[in-house]
């Protein structure tokens, strides 16, 4: 990632991937927690799991775009304002946000074809199961997609709770250089 010591806050086209993988990784669990409002076979069920994969296959595409936007963008050195450890805390932390934000929708999409069925991208693009069926496997894999998926919103709090104890008790740029220009003042 090569850095720029003029710049002070990461690029506007990083920022909106930020946002918009906080904003997907919110519905893409938050969602699921309606299914127990509707009976099973239920079109309110269908719409919750259509727009939890949707929602997921998105998470794919913003970390595909994002990726490289943070390996080859010019971004800012790391803040003066913080430490060497706390440095390599962030990096590894991102590193496990990264691995999780990959894994989780992938192994979703596992399970999905396990279970026999399609995943739908918002109705404009279907990929089939190209795998038969499994239900004892896919009962095992939705453990490990339940885990991950747990892990990755525990990391990305703790991530928020990070930048929020940088910005009200620090009090230093950390999360500045991540908030859109009107917020960042």
């Amino acid at each position: 990632m090569p850095t720029d010591p003029q710049l002070s806050r990461y690029g506007a086209s990083l920022r909106a991937l930020h946002w918009l993988t906080v904003l997907s990784i919110i519905v893409v669990f938050g969602v699921t927690y309606l299914e127990s409002l509707f009976a099973r076979g239920a079109p309110g069920r269908a719409a919750v799991w259509w727009t939890h994969i949707s929602v997921g296959l998105l998470l794919i595409a913003l970390v595909a775009a994002r990726i490289p936007v943070r390996i080859l963008g010019r971004h800012p050195a790391p803040s003066a304002q913080v430490s060497r450890p706390v440095q390599t805390a962030s990096h590894v932390m991102h590193g496990l946000l990264y691995l999780l934000l990959i894994a989780t929708p992938l192994v979703g999409i596992y399970l999905a074809f396990l279970r026999g069925n399609a995943v739908s991208f918002f109705s404009l693009f279907t990929i089939p199961s190209p795998i038969p069926v499994d239900r004892p496997t896919a009962r095992q894999v939705q453990e490990v997609h339940e885990w991950l998926a747990n892990g990755l919103v525990i990391l990305a709090v703790l991530h928020a709770a990070a930048a929020a104890v940088h910005h009200v008790v620090l009090k230093d740029d950390v999360l500045k250089r991540m908030l859109p220009e009107r917020l960042a003042r």
